[in-house]
Formats: structure tokens, sequence, C-alpha cells
């Protein structure tokens, strides 16, 4: 009979994905999230982990680039994260401490230098807590594979420290692999740096990269194009309108300081962002790389520390039920294929007394104004699916489980070219937007109320509501 001491244990190393301050530096901060690239890296790893390396574990550091990466692994294999103290990157530069400079490249050959807490106090403190860490992983996972998500100083320290040659400068790239088994009272160096499930990033930059697996059909891969788009020309902070618009938001949600809130569809993170000072955390979810590296980049500018951004489906919320007293979700509506699937989701992951709070285009009334202005949507914003009139909304909502505490409309007004600028459009879109504008002023066929100032510019109004809804409670 095999017992857990006769197996292997596996330990799969992976480096996060480039972070803000892998890339940026120290305008950053050591402890950023990912890059839009670092998003796509980590989506590939998992997607090969999960088809290469089933695991039995998935460990990681708790640092948000860690962090970050090994939440789209565990999205991917449906392994629970653990976070993991001790497996962190060095609080302090080490390296200077080591011998990594020799006038004979065989020097070390029968000569191995070991460190000492007198010659390198910092790198043996570091060590000291890497192997705390690592024997705590092996003592709970003996017999198992553990997929780690850690850092390169991490990695390379505890791979110097077990092969004892203190000696090498060991690297390893954002998202590669590492693997070492322990089987048998010996270690055995698998792989290491390995990096062959990160082609389809190279030599093409991350907007030009081929589509990646977690893209798989053409919905999710035109919301992510048109978004890295949007990214692009997106505003660093929201205008002053904007502003006063959030803060009619967070009136209406009326947060508590001990809230924990999710933001679905989170963008920029403009409402995660306006919520943080007001509840105990936030955690917020977007399907685009390049727009949760908008957002991470905001949350910094902002020195906020108790918002988190990850990689979710808004109709695929990772998370446990009753995890957040409080939704917010901010012109999502309009492209989710399924809204009823959409609420569902919200209300599991709500407490039983839990708010809900929606903020989104208001499709107008009558009918053949809405297909109007879905129609014009449609052609400014190729991943549109439609908008939903007020009372569509409220028949939503309360199907899913929610009474309604209060709805209000609110007008916002939009020149064209500053509406299409929003979206990031080409010429040719701009060309028939504007037609499609033009040619229903007399008659305002899309209840926009569009009219022309006297220097010709196409100006529009649009109707968006606040709704804030309540949970019921589950029947019996």
């Amino acid at each position: 009979m095999t017992t857990p001491e006769s197996r292997a244990t596996h330990l799969i190393f992976v480096r996060h994905g480039q972070s803000l301050f892998n890339r940026d530096g120290d305008s950053a901060g050591e402890n950023s999230g990912l890059t839009e690239l670092g998003w796509r890296q980590a989506h590939l790893v998992a997607d090969w982990l999960a088809r290469h390396y089933p695991a039995d574990a998935l460990v990681s550091s708790t640092l948000i680039r860690a962090r970050q990466t090994a939440e789209v692994i565990s999205h991917r294999s449906g392994l629970p994260m653990r976070l993991l103290r001790g497996i962190e990157e060095a609080e302090q530069p080490y390296w200077d401490e080591l011998p990594f400079s020799l006038d004979d490249p065989l020097a070390p050959w029968d000569a191995p230098w070991q460190p000492t807490p007198a010659a390198t106090p910092i790198y043996m403190a570091f060590r000291a807590r890497l192997r705390q860490a690592l024997a705590q992983i092996l003592a709970d996972y003996a017999g198992q594979t553990v997929i780690i998500v850690s850092h390169g100083g991490s990695i390379g320290t505890i791979l110097r420290s077990l092969c004892g040659g203190h000696y090498m400068a060991v690297f390893t790239e954002n998202a590669a692999i590492t693997q070492l088994a322990w089987h048998e009272g010996h270690w055995r160096l698998v792989e290491s740096n390995t990096r062959s499930h990160l082609a389809s990033l190279e030599p093409a930059p991350a907007a030009e990269a081929q589509p990646l697996p977690w893209a798989e059909g053409g919905r999710l891969q035109t919301m992510l194009d048109h978004f890295g788009r949007v990214a692009g020309v997106a505003p660093t902070g929201p205008a002053i309108s904007a502003e006063r618009d959030l803060r009619g938001l967070v009136t209406l949600a009326a947060p508590s300081p001990t809230d924990r809130l999710l933001d679905v569809g989170a963008g920029t993170g403009t409402v995660a962002l306006a919520f943080a000072p007001h509840v105990a955390d936030v955690v917020a979810v977007d399907v685009s790389p390049a727009m949760l590296e908008r957002a991470e980049r905001a949350r910094l500018a902002r020195k906020l520390v108790n918002v988190h951004f990850r990689w979710a489906e808004a109709t695929q919320l990772p998370f446990e039920p009753a995890s957040f007293d409080l939704v917010t979700s901010h012109n999502l509506f309009q492209y989710i294929t399924d809204p009823a699937a959409l609420l569902a989701g919200f209300r599991r992951v709500l407490t039983s007394d839990g708010r809900l709070v929606l903020d989104e285009i208001a499709g107008n009334a009558d009918p053949v104004k809405r297909a109007t202005q879905d129609a014009i949507e449609t052609r400014r914003d190729p991943a549109f699916l439609r908008t939903y009139s007020l009372a569509e909304m409220e028949r939503l909502v309360g199907a899913a489980g929610f009474r309604i505490g209060k709805a209000e409309t609110y007008d916002v007004p939009w020149t064209l070219d500053d509406w299409l600028d929003a979206a990031a459009a080409g010429e040719s879109t701009r060309g028939a937007v504007r037609g499609m504008m033009e040619a229903g002023i007399e008659r305002d066929a899309a209840g926009l109320g569009v009219r022309r100032s006297r220097e010709g510019a196409l100006t529009f109004t649009q109707r968006r509501v606040r709704l804030l809804a309540i949970a019921r409670p589950a029947p019996e």
C-alpha cells in the first residue's frame, strides 16, 4: 500500500505575473497589482497548469501581485486558494550580501560558500522565514502536488538553499514555472524558469497577442478588445460631473463602515474607489486586463489599502454565499446576455439583508425609441447588447429575490464627440453614429433629445437610473 510519506511531494512554484512595480519601478510602490501583461500571463500559466499539472492544493504569498495571480489559477483549476505568510519577497535587499561576483568561474566548485548571521544578517533572516513556511507546506501537503505562487527572490533563495549553491544567481521570470520534487529522501529539480506557456505573448505586445484560452467564443473576446481600446483613452479620474454622480450613488447606498462591498464590472475602478473611504473593504472584479491595470493604477494614486481588484466574470462570481453586505454595478446590464443569472449571482453572494445598488443607462419606455437607442449604442460600442427600461430592471431585480428600496433617474448631458471619444470610436464608427443621430433629430427617434448647437456640434441627454434593492430572506 502506498502511503503519503512514500509518494513524492511536488512543489510547483509560479512566479507572479508582471506587476506595476516590475514594470514601472518605485513609482508604482512595491506592493502593487498586475499590469495588463501580468493578467494575461496569469491566465496563460493558469491554463497551462490546469492542463499539465493536476494539483491537490494552491498556496499563495499574501502580496497583491501573487494573490491576483493565484486567484486566476484558482478560478481555472477550481482549487481553493490558501494565503500563507512567509513566502513573500524579501522586505530588505539581501543580494549585496552574496558573493555573486567571482574572478574564477569555477571557484565555488569545491569550496562552497555558506552564509552566516554575522556576514549576511538580511539573507539569513529571509532564509529563516522561507524555511519555516516551506516546512509548513511540506508538513501539510506530504505526498501531494502543490502550486505555490510566490516571488523571484523567494523561489531563487529556496533553490539556492536546497541545492547548497549560494554563489548562484537564480533568476525566475514573471509567470514562469519551477518544479521541485521530494521523494525517498532527496530533492529533485524537475524544471526551472519554464516559460513555453507564455509563447503567445511574444514577440508581439500584449495588445496584439493572440486570443487567450479564457476568451473562448466571440462574445468575451469582443468585450476584451473593446475595453482594451477604451482603457487606452479613459481619463485618469472621473470628471467633476461624474464625481457628483458618484456621490449620489454613495448617498443612495448609505454604506456602513463595517460593510464588505463587491463591485462587479469595475472598469477603471471609479465606483470601487469612491466607496472605499466609507466601508471596511472593497473587492472589485472585471474581465478586462487593461481595465484592471487602470483600476490598480488609480488605487495606488489614491493610496487606498482596502481595495482589492481581481479577475472574474460577472455571471460566475468566485465567492462564497453571503460574503458581502453590499454589491454595486455600474454600466454592466448593457453587456450581459443573461441578466437574471447576473442578479441571481448578486443575491447569492449577499448577506440575508444585503443591498444591491445599480447605476445603469435607462432605456426609453417607448419600445420603438428604445430600439433606435440600442441601434445607436451598438454602432458606437461593439460589445453593447441592449438597454433596459426602469420597469424592466425593477421586474428583473424583484424576480431575483430583492425588494426595491428606491429608484431615481437622472440625466447626463453629452456632446456627441465626447461620447464617441469615451468609446475610443474610430472614424468610420464616428461617421455612422453621427449620421444616425442626425437622421432622428426632428422626431427624436431615440428619445435622446438630440440637438445641434450654433457651432454645429451635436449634443444629447442620456437618461440613467440609480436603483437600491434590499435582499429578501430566502424561503425556508
